[in-house]
């Protein structure tokens, strides 16, 4: 019976001295998790809208040109980072992290419309509140569309945002001391590696 005590005290010792003891990255994972919507870049697009009128039977001209600027916003939403997408490396003192895609919207648009020139003769109407917000309104459709088929914007704010989530990341794991490779869930296979650290910059 004392032997068989002595086996089990012993089989407790062994493990506790040869258990090693591993950083919980917790507390790491919930300061990141701390802002679900991460804003890395923006971007105001000018969107100009003219109305003319010089109807042959009335005197004098109507013409107006207006002005109105749309917000863009590429964030990522870290509500979609797990704490599974941090692969530490204690020996070396790295981490591989894998962020949620970019994601691109429309964060607003100037209340009231920037008037840039107009030229309304003395027999014509004045340009009213209501044919204004009309303008406006077509001309926020007609934006959309813009959007829709040139790519540039996005593109933009897409490389500008990334390039900012990286070092803005790479500084947060270098602060508790890690060296960060950070890559994109929705990067293609051919630039989906973990990307070597860039030099820091200032967000």
């Amino acid at each position: 019976m004392k032997n068989i005590l002595k086996f089990l005290f012993i089989i407790p010792l062994i493990l506790s001295c040869t258990r090693k003891d591993v950083p919980d990255h917790t507390g790491l994972y919930e300061e990141i998790r701390h802002v679900n919507k991460m804003e890395f870049a923006s971007m105001a697009v000018t969107k100009t809208v003219k109305t003319e009128r010089s109807d042959w039977y009335k005197v004098g001209k109507r013409i107006a040109v207006y002005s109105f600027d749309t917000y863009l916003n590429a964030y990522i939403d870290m509500y979609e980072f797990d704490i599974e997408d941090m692969e530490f490396d204690e020996n070396n003192k790295t981490v591989k992290v894998t962020l949620p895609p970019v994601r691109i919207e429309i964060a607003g648009r100037d209340m009231e419309m920037k008037k840039e020139y107009e030229n309304v003769g003395l027999f014509r109407t004045e340009i009213d509140s209501k044919e204004r917000a009309k303008m406006k309104e077509k001309a926020s459709s007609d934006l959309m569309k813009e959007l829709e088929g040139d790519p540039e914007y996005k593109q933009r704010l897409d490389e500008t945002a990334r390039r900012k989530a990286r070092s803005y990341f790479e500084s947060l794991f270098k602060n508790a001391g890690y060296t960060a490779f950070i890559r994109f869930s929705d990067e293609s296979p051919d630039k989906g590696d973990f990307r070597t650290p860039t030099q820091l910059e200032p967000i």
